[in-house]
């Protein structure tokens, strides 16, 4: 399936980082050389919080800490986990530390902090800058609605992917030219319900673009209501295609399309299918489907028909 499917090859920031600290340490040499110092001055003290103590260092040329975010020294700060003074040339300073300015003036200031900052920054590591890494934050992870099972007949004109199941493709051509074959989706809807859902159409073939959505009974019996890609028309269990109000309308890859049923029969005694594409105003496709009469429940179940090969079409997650 070419590109599609093709996983982007992951950036390594070794290399990255390997220069960081090579830049550091010709900075700290060439400061220290500048003024004149080969000898490496008395290494500041740390504290439990990271910040240095005085040590019997003067306040006038000691070791300060501005604001929590620079250093202001004759000497680099040391990376986590060494101790005052190692490191290459008697300079104990993080790789992600950079020098700027001579003298009793020098600011050490983290990579990434300032107009000054390098771009290559953004792969060093936050234990690199003195920071542990702690646990990742809890977040609201977001599933979609249902997935796609498609039936007993047809598993092998389908692929399901993704985490939850929510990614069907068609897998070769239909033998039958013109004819689409339908994926059901696992949502078991009946009256009283309102349902949404939304649909990215990743791939629509060329050869046979068309891809029909939107529901059918359980075991895909009646009612049917779809709404064909091509066009916008739309059609009734075995009943011809009807052709859109508004004037075709053909969707193509990378649209999102916003389904709505509402099952709830407030203002009519069917229920309703509507479909907003993208950013536009939604509207209604269907306003005749059956809600059950005498006691017999009538559930209906989201689905996709596709028939072209590659065709692919993503569930994505409920807001």
């Amino acid at each position: 399936f070419g590109s599609w499917l093709k996983p982007l090859e992951p950036s390594s920031s070794a290399p990255a980082l390997a220069g960081a600290r090579a830049s550091v340490r010709l900075a700290c040499t060439s400061a220290r050389r500048g003024r004149g110092d080969d000898v490496a001055r008395p290494a500041p003290q740390f504290g439990s919080f990271g910040a240095p103590v005085s040590s019997g260092m003067s306040p006038a040329g000691g070791t300060t800490w501005n604001g929590g975010s620079q250093w202001s020294s004759g000497a680099c700060a040391p990376r986590p986990g060494e101790l005052p003074g190692e490191g290459e040339n008697g300079c104990g300073g993080s790789p992600a530390i950079g020098c700027g300015g001579s003298g009793s003036d020098a600011n050490w200031r983290p990579l990434g902090f300032g107009a000054g900052a390098s771009s290559s920054s953004s792969a060093v590591s936050p234990w690199v800058l003195g920071v542990p890494e702690g646990p990742e934050r809890p977040r609201m992870r977001r599933h979609p609605p249902f997935t796609w099972q498609p039936a007993t007949d047809f598993l092998g004109e389908f692929r399901v992917s993704g985490d939850a199941r929510e990614v069907v493709t068609k897998v070769g051509d239909f033998w039958e030219p013109g004819t689409v074959v339908p994926a059901a989706g696992t949502l078991q809807m009946s009256k009283g319900g309102l349902y949404h859902w939304t649909l990215l159409l990743e791939r629509l073939p060329p050869q046979r673009p068309q891809i029909q959505f939107g529901l059918h009974g359980v075991g895909h019996s009646r009612p049917m209501r779809v709404l064909s890609s091509t066009r916008c028309s739309r059609a009734r269990d075995d009943d011809p295609w009807e052709p859109r109000p508004a004037g075709d309308r053909a969707l193509a890859e990378g649209d999102y399309v916003h389904v709505q049923v509402d099952l709830r029969g407030l203002h009519l005694p069917f229920g309703t299918l509507s479909v907003a594409v993208n950013a536009e105003p939604p509207e209604i496709v269907f306003d005749d489907i059956p809600l059950g009469s005498g006691g017999a429940a009538v559930s209906t179940t989201p689905v996709i028909a596709m028939g072209g090969d590659s065709a692919r079409v993503r569930l994505c997650p409920a807001y």
